[in-house]
């Protein structure tokens, strides 16, 4: 083998001092044949002398060029390094049975085809029999959801906390992205919890057996979900078309109940209540608009008792949704004794059949807002 390089290496030079089309075509044809040789091993001159005729041939991008060494290279897998990180960086076309199969690529090679190419070209090494923990993170910073499920499916991939961090935080508004996710061998407890609201009843059940989540970590992950969907709503907040969108995912995940309501005054999110509340009773929005602002707080009282809300709740409910009220927000005290008085004389079947007098005759509360009759 080394004889026979040494034999050819004068003629691989001379064609590649032609700079012709052909030569380089022809030369490429040479190369390849020295390393398709059974047992071709180079020594590192050998080396150094084929890959500076590597570069040589390849620094042109010539079409035909790339095409031989293709065909010659059907077997990707036994390309040389040099030759093989080049074709990488080239089109996806060239690029993709070599990203996927060559072993002579190191994690370094991969990175910077990530960094520096496609997310074409990203996604075809997330597809790799084997990807290492620190391609796994390039692969995930792209932000490209596409290429983070096929990370997420790869069995043959290792993940870092970091990577699942990441992940965790996408699947979010990714759905494609959370089941293969949640079955990754790293997830976590944490993680987990984090994204329980996120999935489908199904795979709650799965997180459920699988990670031994308890109640309470249950109602923290709620909290945890609400204060974070929020604040990414929050310069949205007074959009009640967004809100609306916002409602919808809250009932879609199951999340919309009367349990949330104090939180999500809490944060501030004032027209998402109104909206949350009308869906809950079935009352139309400006009807529970005027419910809800209503002086004295007995229309309100009437809302939250239909709810089967408890006493201790509904004062919380009372006070913070009188911070939407603008200029002075202070509750005076007679405020809250008429507001606890209503409640307490209230039943729920009461309260629910004065909601039902409300949606088929709105003036009844317009023109009894501040008189209204709880015997």
């Amino acid at each position: 083998m080394n004889g026979r390089l040494q034999d050819q290496l004068p003629a691989m030079f001379a064609l590649a001092h032609e700079r012709s089309d052909g030569a380089r075509v022809q030369l490429a044809g040479m190369l390849a044949d020295v390393f398709l040789m059974d047992g071709a091993e180079l020594n590192s001159r050998e080396e150094q002398l084929v890959n500076e005729l590597i570069d040589q041939l390849l620094q042109t991008r010539n079409v035909a060029v790339r095409r031989m060494l293709l065909e010659k290279f059907a077997d990707t897998a036994r390309m040389p390094r040099r030759m093989a990180l080049t074709l990488a960086c080239d089109t996806i076309d060239n690029a993709r049975a070599i990203l996927l199969t060559n072993p002579a690529l190191t994690d370094n090679d991969l990175i910077t085809v990530v960094e520096t190419q496609s997310h074409d070209h990203a996604k075809v090494i997330a597809a790799r029999q084997s990807v290492s923990e620190a391609v796994a993170d390039a692969l995930v910073v792209t932000g490209d959801v596409n290429v983070m499920r096929i990370v997420a499916e790869n069995l043959g991939a290792q993940l870092s906390s970091r990577a699942v961090e990441v992940m965790t935080q996408a699947a979010r508004f990714a759905a494609d992205l959370r089941e293969p996710l949640v079955r990754r061998p790293e997830m976590t407890m944490d993680s987990a919890t984090r994204l329980y609201w996120w999935v489908s009843q199904e795979l709650r059940r799965y997180m459920l057996k699988r990670f031994g989540i308890v109640s309470g970590q249950i109602d923290e992950s709620l909290s945890r979900t609400i204060e974070e969907l929020l604040a990414d709503h929050d310069l949205e907040k007074h959009n009640d078309e967004i809100m609306g969108q916002v409602a919808d995912w809250l009932g879609q995940c199951q999340i919309a109940s009367a349990k949330i309501l104090p939180q999500v005054l809490r944060l501030g999110h004032f027209r998402l209540f109104n909206i949350l509340l009308s869906r809950l009773t079935g009352l139309d929005l400006p009807i529970m608009d005027l419910a809800v602002e209503g002086a004295g707080g007995r229309a309100l009282a009437v809302v939250c008792r239909s709810l089967m809300i408890e006493k201790a709740t509904f004062v919380s409910i009372f006070l913070l949704s009188r911070g939407a009220r603008p200029g002075e927000q202070i509750v005076h005290p007679r405020e809250l004794s008429f507001a606890l008085a209503a409640f307490d004389r209230l039943t729920p079947q009461l309260a629910k059949d004065l909601l039902k007098n409300w949606q088929k005759d709105p003036s009844y509360l317009k023109q009894r807002q501040d008189d209204l009759a709880f015997e």
